[in-house]
């Protein structure tokens, strides 16, 4: 991982300019798979879509009770879709247009898996600048080369972001199973980037470079894409222990 130090009075400008974003406005938490606290769920948080620490909101996946369960097979490629908090439709997709999704301008969002209910994260996806965005999925591969994962209490799949405009880190889960891995399979070798998580005397006051807009982005990178469904982060891919420059940048 990366980190920058930057003062440049542009980047600051428009930080200064999406900060008047309102607290109270609409934020993202992820739909597809079905994360945990959603209005899916039995156990709906209002506050699902918040950063890690907002009112004691804690890490791993903000500390919420198990959600709902979904099956994915080794190899399958998730179409990750993010739901604005607020909206009463989660299924409708692409939602109606003019959404005030408080996307902070972009940053880095990384796509990751657990086997042990939250204690690691390995990541399978990567995309920077315009993730994430409401108005498009964001396509990730389960390597082929994985373990099977049958107990959807420890197996999880989390979508992280660091944010570009505030120095916010946000963690959603989704409970999961993985069949059809390999007996001899190995989870990927990049751990998850973690930022500004209360409690943690590491990556304190960071932030992503971002696209800088407010509303809708030009949607997932063609390459980033390419990285996050090719076993790029596969165990035995090029990402390895490095992955790919999230543009995370130190205040």
């Amino acid at each position: 991982m990366k980190v920058l130090s930057i003062f440049g009075s542009a980047v600051v400008a428009a930080s200064a300019l999406l900060s008047f974003i309102p607290s109270t406005a609409a934020h993202m938490a992820m739909s597809n798979p079905p994360g945990q606290a959603g209005p899916w769920t039995k156990n709906q948080s209002s506050q699902v879509h918040a950063f890690i620490g907002f009112k004691g909101k804690k890490f791993p996946c903000g500390g919420y009770p198990k959600g709902p369960v979904t099956q994915y097979r080794a190899g399958q490629t998730i179409n990750v879709r993010f739901w604005v908090y607020g909206v009463p439709s989660w299924t409708k997709f692409p939602p109606k247009g003019g959404l005030n999704t408080a996307r902070h301008g972009g940053g880095a969002c990384e796509f990751s898996l657990s086997y042990d209910g939250g204690k690691s994260w390995k990541v399978i996806g990567q995309y920077t600048k315009t993730c994430p965005d409401v108005y498009y999925e964001w396509p990730v591969q389960i390597p082929k080369n994985v373990p099977s994962c049958n107990d959807s209490n420890k197996c999880l799949f989390a979508w992280s972001w660091t944010a570009y405009a505030t120095n916010q880190f946000y963690h959603h889960c989704a409970n999961i199973q993985i069949t059809n891995g390999s007996a001899k399979g190995r989870l990927p070798e990049l751990d998850m980037t973690i930022v500004d998580v209360p409690g943690r005397n590491v990556n304190q006051r960071t932030h992503a470079r971002g696209d800088g807009k407010g509303g809708k982005s030009s949607g997932p990178n063609k390459d980033e894409r390419a990285r996050s469904t090719n076993g790029f982060y596969a165990y035995g891919g090029k990402a390895g222990k490095k992955g790919i420059d999230l543009g995370l940048v130190k205040n």
